[in-house]
């Protein structure tokens, strides 16, 4: 199909939406063989139309404070208990849920003035962990900033995810992770946090990395305020993973690695045949990171399996010094146009042809295959998923666990996978509603934080699916609610599945929280006890009811 007929057919659509089924049927067909054509053709369109695209707005309108030392933190939680106010950290706005939400409260952004990397004494720490392999740092420090200068150091992440815009505190205290089945959490690299707490009483939390009799009663940065070194494993395991309820973070220390690369090879092939042969050679090692992006419809109305894209990807260590090869994909040359322009262009599009999704998926899954493999790079480079990144997007994450390298375990995993995808399957068919974008499944090994997503019993192993919606598509919330419903309820023997705190619009209830959590209760007792006054409660704590 020609430029000019794909305009034709989309402003008939446009102009006649109650009469337009086999038009959207035939522009459909056409995108799934020449994506670009069409895209150019609804351009043109577009052009023409009074309504241009609108981005979503940002959750945040206004910043009220942004300290810059310890001092000012301390001042800013006994000002705001003096007048009876509640105080709520914020980064990037990353988080797509209310665990920021700040109605009602003082608004505290650490990025600008909390953002660098702390001296460390060794002197103070007991004999055993290796203080090369340790860095302090505020709690505003974004990723990008942090992984910048591990480099210097020839350092690096432990693990990390796939964007690196948010702050580390944003990150780590919502349970952010990599893949990897040897690999938990980034909250699992944590080995003490300071933290102000709602009395203005500064506490350094932690198991015991640091020798109690040669603690000097402060940190060595900011001698005049006090800290109490704080050592018990109950209030460590909650202040891991705590969405910002304790208190405002000042800094973290964290175990990091040594620096490595990262070789990483993304092959085509079909779910059908990725669970034919479940599990793949490299998954229980060490070495080795381990993803699946699936799209969750068939290939063709005529054919039942589903396009997918494995990536393996292998530490090198010590690093590989010259990188080579490079990502290319289509979605990553849509972007180079236009970035997030394109990307409302595609979403316009896809609200007026849903049926158009499952192609655009094929054809985004198509480019991502390497075209010169493997594609190798410092480690945090490779992690990350660059131009794609500032796409306006926002996901709906599940948490399940599994016996790994058992046949009940594999079991359990392959009917979790293929529920999610009858699930997409059936909400499209019955519903007309599509989601935008592919199906990621990736690995972490389970965490002791009370309240990580990623936990998991002894020799399990965490699977995560990552629904990706990109902003915009008409009836997403609808569509990733009603797969939250569906799975969350247990598929089979899998009777725990938990939604990601970072990734969740609300769908989250009180009793989902008593049910995925076995040691709430123990998170709650040091919630109630840090946090007597409710300074640092919001919307979120009282969706979920945790004071009660």
């Amino acid at each position: 199909m020609d430029q000019d007929k794909a305009a034709e057919l989309f402003l008939w659509i446009l102009t006649n939406p109650d009469d337009c089924e086999d038009k959207k049927q035939q522009l459909a067909h056409a995108f799934d063989h020449d994506p670009e054509t069409v895209l150019r053709a609804v351009k043109d369109v577009a052009d023409g139309q009074s309504n241009n695209f609108n981005p979503p707005a940002s959750q945040f309108t206004a910043l009220t404070r942004t300290p810059s030392s310890l001092a000012e933190l301390v001042a800013i939680v006994n000002d705001s208990r003096e007048q009876n106010l509640r105080v709520r950290a914020v980064g990037s706005g990353h988080s797509f849920s209310d665990i920021t939400n700040a109605q009602d409260a003082v608004l505290l952004d650490p990025r600008t003035g909390l953002n660098n990397v702390l001296p460390l004494d060794p002197s103070i720490l007991h004999a055993g962990p290796d203080p090369a392999n340790m860095i302090r740092i505020q709690s505003g420090i974004k990723v990008a900033d942090l992984n910048a200068a591990l480099d210097a150091r020839n350092l690096a992440l432990i693990n990390m995810g796939a964007y690196d815009g948010q702050t580390i505190s944003g990150a780590l205290s919502t349970g952010t992770h990599g893949s990897g089945a040897h690999y938990g959490p980034m909250a699992d690299a944590i080995l003490s946090i300071v933290l102000v707490s709602e009395s203005g009483t500064v506490y350094q939390i932690e198991p015991s990395i640091t020798d109690a009799a040669k603690f000097p009663g402060h940190l060595s940065e900011v001698p005049t305020v006090p800290v109490i070194l704080k050592q018990d494993d109950d209030w460590f395991s909650t202040a891991k993973i705590a969405m910002g309820c304790l208190g405002l973070i000042y800094s973290y220390t964290l175990r990091v690695t040594a620096a490595f690369s990262l070789s990483e090879t993304r092959k085509m092939s079909t779910w059908e045949a990725v669970k034919h042969t479940w599990p793949p050679s490299t998954f229980d090692s060490g070495k080795w990171h381990y993803e699946l992006l699936i799209n969750p419809y068939p290939d063709t109305d005529k054919t039942t399996y589903h396009n997918c894209i494995t990536v393996e990807r292998e530490r090198l260590t010590p690093p590989q010094v010259k990188p080579r090869g490079a990502r290319l994909s289509w979605f990553s040359q849509l972007l180079e146009q236009g970035a997030v322009e394109m990307s409302r262009l595609l979403v316009w599009y896809l609200n007026h042809v849903p049926r158009s999704s499952p192609g655009a998926i094929n054809q985004a899954l198509k480019f991502l295959p390497d075209y010169d493999p493997p594609y190798v790079d410092v480690s945090h480079k490779v992690f990350t998923l660059g131009v794609e990144n500032t796409v306006p997007a926002w996901a709906l994450e599940l948490h399940f666990e599994f016996e790994m390298g058992t046949e009940a375990g594999n079991s359990k995993f392959k009917a979790v996978i293929d529920k999610v995808l009858e699930t997409f399957r059936g909400l499209a068919q019955q519903r007309g509603w599509y989601i935008a974008g592919p199906i990621g499944v990736r690995f972490a090994k389970g965490s002791d934080a009370f309240l990580a997503p990623e936990q998991a019993g002894e020799g399990l192993v965490t699977c995560t699916v990552e629904c990706d919606m990109l902003w915009g598509i008409h009836h997403d919330t609808e569509l990733l609610g009603a797969i939250k419903e569906e799975i969350c309820n247990g598929v089979g023997e899998v009777k725990t599945v938990r939604v990601h705190w970072g990734l969740d619009w609300g769908f989250t209830t009180a009793e989902d929280v008593r049910r995925w959590y076995p040691d709430l209760g123990k998170w709650q007792a040091v919630f109630r006890e840090v946090n007597k006054g409710a300074m640092f409660d919001n919307a979120f704590t009282e969706r979920l009811k945790l004071r009660e």
